[in-house]
C-alpha cells in the first residue's frame, strides 16, 4: 500500500470519525430537546386543565366547567386530555372515543409522572397529574397523551439524512484527499526517481532539481543533495587516496626488488642492504602514519587530557630538533608560559611535525623561528621558516592527505605528504584551529590556536571562548584578519571579531 492511499485512508477515518460523533451528538441532542418541549407542552396543558377544576364540598367529588364528554378540544388540541375522580368515573375528557384511561398504572400516583407507553400500536407519552382538594388531598388525575410518532418520523428523516450526507462527505474527502496527497508527495517521487536515476548511472555528480517552497520536502532535497555532495567529495578523496597509496608503495617496493635482484647475482652487497632497510622504514613510517589517520576518522583514538605546560612542551621540542636542524638557524624568538588542556603526547607530535616540516623545505643558512603567545584566552602558536615558500593556489589543500606542493622534491625528502593531515587532525581534536601564512620564495608560517586552561584565562576573555564555533572537518587557512604571534601585532578581540568569528573565518 502506498504512501498516498495510507493518507487517504487515514484522512477518510479521521473524517468518518468525526463525522459519527457529530452525528450521535446531534441526533441525541435533538431527541432530549424534543422531548422536553413535548412533556413541557403536555405540562402546561394539564397545569391549564386543573385551573378549571371544582369541587363538591359536600360530596368531596371534582367537576368542571365543561360538559363531562367534552372537554374543550380548543385547549392544547393535538393532545388528549381525560380527567377521573378518584372512584374510577371520567369527569372530562377531548377524546370521547377512548373511554379508558391512558395510563392505567399511574391512576393512583401521589406526584406528577410521565411514561412512555403503547396505545393502540402508536408510540406515546402519557402524563399524569394528581388533583388535589384544599386538604392537600387527593380526589381525582389528569392524563395527558401526547403521540411520539411525528417525532419519530423527524429523527427516522434526520439519520436518512446524515447517512446520506456522511456517504457524500466521504466519498467527496476521499477522492479529494487522493488528489492532495498526489500533489503533496510529487516532490517524493522525483527525488525517488532521481535518486534512481543516481544509482542506475553510478554518477555522484547528480543533483535533486527542487523549485518548491523551503518546507519539510525542501529541507530533504537540501540534506540529500548535500549528501550526494559529501560521498562524491569522499570518493574523489578515496580514489585519490588509493592512487597516492599505491605510488608510494610501488616506489620502495620497486627499490627493495631491484636491490634484491642485484644481492641475488652479486651476493651480499652492504649497499644494497641498507637500501633495503631504508626503504622498509620509509614504508613502516608511512602504514604508521595511515593507520593514525584511520583511528582518528573512527573515532578510536581517545586523548589523554591534562593540563600541559605547552611553553616546556615547546622547549622540549626545540632541544630535539637543534641536533638535526644541519645549518639551519633554529631559536625561540617569543616564549610565554601557558597551559592547555589536551594529550602531552600528541602535542608534541603535532610541534615536531611543523618544526620538521619547516626544517626539511629551509635551505642551509635559513632560520626557522618558534613563537608561543597568550592572548585573550588562546595560546597561539607559530612556526615560521624562510624557506621556499608556498604557492597562494597550494594554500587551501596543504592540510590535505597526500597534498605535495613538489611531488618530485618531497618524495626525494622522504615525504608523503601526511604529516600536516595528521597536525591539523591533532590541532580539531584539542578543539583548536591551525592555519597558514606564506609567499613564494620568502618562506611560510604555521599558526595553531589553541584554547588556553580555564584557570589560566582572565574572566573578560572566558566568555569570548564560549562563543567558539563548531570545528570544522576541513580547516580554512591563511585568513587574513589575524597576524601570527611572532608578528608586529598579536590577535585580539577587534581583529578576531567580538560575534565569535574564529580565525580562520575571514571578515
Amino acid at each position: 500500500m502506498t504512501i498516498r492511499t495510507r493518507l487517504t485512508l487515514w484522512y477518510s477515518s479521521l473524517l468518518a470519525s468525526v463525522i459519527i460523533v457529530f452525528s450521535v451528538s446531534l441526533f441525541s441532542l435533538l431527541n432530549w430537546t424534543w422531548r422536553e418541549q413535548l412533556l413541557d407542552t403536555m405540562r402546561t396543558a394539564a397545569k391549564a386543565v386543573l385551573t378549571d377544576i371544582k369541587f363538591d364540598h359536600d360530596t368531596g367529588s371534582i367537576t368542571t366547567r365543561y360538559l363531562p364528554t367534552k372537554l374543550s378540544s380548543l385547549i392544547y388540541s393535538p393532545l388528549a386530555i381525560q380527567v377521573w375522580r378518584l372512584d374510577g368515573t371520567l369527569a372530562a375528557t377531548n377524546v370521547p372515543e377512548f373511554p379508558a384511561a391512558f395510563d392505567q398504572q399511574s391512576m393512583n400516583v401521589a406526584d406528577a409522572q410521565w411514561r412512555e407507553i403503547d396505545y393502540d400500536g402508536v408510540r406515546m407519552i402519557a402524563y399524569t397529574q394528581p388533583v388535589l382538594n384544599w386538604s392537600n388531598e387527593i380526589v381525582g388525575v389528569v392524563q395527558v397523551l401526547g403521540s411520539l410518532e411525528s417525532l419519530n418520523e423527524t429523527l427516522s428523516r434526520l439519520v436518512r439524512l446524515m447517512i446520506a450526507v456522511s456517504v457524500v462527505a466521504l466519498v467527496l474527502s476521499f477522492m479529494v484527499g487522493s488528489v492532495i496527497a498526489a500533489q503533496a508527495l510529487q516532490p517524493i517521487d522525483l527525488i525517488s526517481n532521481a535518486a534512481r536515476e543516481i544509482a542506475a548511472a553510478d554518477d555522484l555528480s547528480k543533483r535533486i532539481p527542487y523549485e518548491g517552497p523551503p518546507d519539510e520536502l525542501g529541507q530533504l532535497t537540501n540534506t540529500f543533495n548535500a549528501t550526494l555532495e559529501r560521498l562524491e567529495r569522499l570518493f574523489l578523496v578515496q580514489r585519490r587516496f588509493v592512487a597516492d597509496v599505491s605510488h608510494e608503495l610501488r616506489t620502495p617496493l620497486t627499490t627493495i626488488q631491484g636491490n634484491l635482484d642485484l644481492m641475488r647475482r652479486m651476493g651480499d652487497d652492504p649497499i644494497s642492504r641498507a637500501a633495503i632497510e631504508g626503504e622498509v622504514k620509509r614504508m613502516t613510517r608511512l602504514v604508521g602514519d595511515l593507520l593514525l589517520l584511520a583511528q582518528a576518522d573512527s573515532g578510536r583514538m581517545p586523548l589523554r587530557e591534562t593540563v600541559v605546560d605547552l611553553d616546556s612542551l615547546v622547549l622540549e621540542v626545540y632541544n630535539e630538533t637543534k641536533l638535526i636542524a644541519e645549518g639551519v638557524d633554529l631559536k625561540i624568538d617569543m616564549l610565554e608560559p601557558v597551559r592547555v588542556r589536551g594529550d602531552g603526547d600528541r602535542l608534541k607530535q603535532l610541534l615536531l611535525n611543523l618544526v620538521t616540516n619547516a626544517l626539511k623545505y629551509t635551505p642551509v643558512d635559513g632560520k626557522v623561528s618558534l613563537n608561543l603567545k597568550k592572548t585573550e584566552g588562546y595560546a597561539y602558536l607559530s612556526v615560521t621558516d624562510t624557506g621556499i615558500g608556498i604557492p597562494k593556489e597550494d594554500l587551501p589543500h596543504i592540510f590535505d592527505r597526500f597534498y605535495r606542493v613538489d611531488k618530485a622534491r618531497d618524495r626525494k625528502m622522504g615525504g608523503f605528504g601526511l604529516g600536516l593531515s595528521i597536525a591539523s587532525w591533532i590541532v580539531e581534536a584539542h578543539r583548536g584551529r591551525i592555519w597558514a601564512e606564506s609567499e613564494v620564495g620568502k618562506g611560510s608560517t604555521f599558526i595553531v590556536q589553541l584554547p588556553a586552561y580555564a584557570e589560566d584565562i582572565p574572566d573578560s576573555a572566558k566568555e569570548t571562548r564560549i562563543r567558539i564555533p563548531t570545528i570544522r572537518r576541513t580547516p580554512v587557512h591563511n585568513p587574513p584578519a589575524v597576524q601570527p604571534p611572532g608578528s608586529s601585532t598579536i590577535p585580539s578581540a577587534s581583529s578576531r571579531g567580538d560575534s565569535g568569528r574564529s580565525p580562520d573565518q575571514p571578515s
